[in-house]
């Protein structure tokens, strides 16, 4: 039904607890469960989201990574797997908070790289920005807080910061996202369908 009606589609990927399921929830009005625990999205959730202009697109949840995932629960996490191998895009989330984000970033891209989706179009988006601006401010204003709070200046730089728990900047988010499928796409068509609909 996907390949059918060429809407383009985006992943979401990340080290666990990134954040990825609350940015799920904020940008589909979904109810997916969000905890701060290991593997709590097991089996990928897709919905239908609109884009700035109108035009629709599918959204992902997956499984998050840990380091060194074995070979027996890739084998487990054939379907979220095969969620990626299916997009257009990744949006590679990260928590710009960690102590460790820049470490998770790394064990993310072999990961991908593994799996063989390193070339794969993907955007960086910068969760949690809220833990370390009391207000929503601008991008680049963020961005070297974001470096002092473990992710490297010149990764932070090149993303979106938004705050998924707060709703901050998910519009320019979601621009960011129309402008990279447009970039491979081409011109996106916008349609009208219906509501919100869910995918398994």
């Amino acid at each position: 039904r996907r390949k059918k009606s060429s809407i383009p589609m985006a992943t979401l990927v990340g080290y666990t607890n990134a954040g990825k399921s609350t940015l799920f929830n904020a940008l589909s009005n979904a109810k997916v469960t969000a905890a701060d625990q290991l593997f709590t999205t097991l089996d990928p959730v897709t919905r239908r989201i609109r884009l700035p202009s109108g035009a629709p697109m599918l959204l992902s949840d997956t499984v998050g990574f840990i380091q060194k995932l074995s070979p027996g629960l890739v084998a487990a996490f054939r379907a979220t797997l095969e969620e990626l191998a299916e997009s257009d895009i990744l949006l590679q989330v990260v928590d710009v908070t960690h102590p460790k984000a820049r470490e998770q970033t790394r064990v993310v891209e072999n990961t991908l790289k593994d799996l063989g989706l390193e070339d794969r179009p993907r955007l960086l988006v910068m969760n949690k920005m809220d833990l370390i601006s009391s207000s929503p401010s601008s991008q680049s204003s963020s961005a070297g807080a974001a470096g002092q709070n473990g992710l490297p200046v010149e990764d932070a730089s090149t993303g979106v910061l938004v705050s998924a728990a707060k709703g901050w900047n998910l519009d320019h988010l979601l621009r960011e996202i129309e402008e990279l499928l447009i970039s491979i796409e081409g011109p996106l068509t916008v349609v009208s369908p219906p509501g919100n609909r869910e995918y398994r």
